[in-house]
């Protein structure tokens, strides 16, 4: 993932110069990353939850609410969760996620907090 960052600066004399610089995000082979927040709110950022990373083999990634209900799962890295379960929006709140995947050979068991941001 690659953005642009760009700040413009003056002093008191008027003088006025701007800069521009990329920032690339480059997730290492082997390494996996689950955002604790999204906003599935349908304005283009944050819509959907994936689990983030390369080389993944294997996925099994699940999403449950407070009372254990599964709300989501998939094996492919690919689909993301909407924060919609049985096809209904869920409410702003706190949800569990387990993951199992191999990446590069090697077992990865995970597990923490998401919360749903409206």
């Amino acid at each position: 993932m690659t953005t642009q960052y760009c700040v413009t600066a003056s002093n008191a004399a008027g003088c006025v110069d701007s800069a521009c610089t990329y920032v690339v995000v480059d997730v290492q082979c082997g390494e996996l990353f689950i955002p604790t927040a999204f906003s599935p709110n349908n304005d283009g950022e944050n819509d959907l939850l994936y689990v983030m990373g390369s080389c993944i083999e294997d996925l099994n990634f699940a999403i449950f609410d407070r009372w254990g209900e599964k709300v989501f799962e998939t094996s492919d890295p690919s689909i993301g969760w909407d924060g919609s379960f049985k096809g209904k929006a869920l409410d702003a709140a706190v949800f569990v996620y387990y993951l199992k995947a191999t990446v590069k050979g090697v077992d990865v068991d995970k597990h923490g907090n998401i919360t749903l941001v409206k």
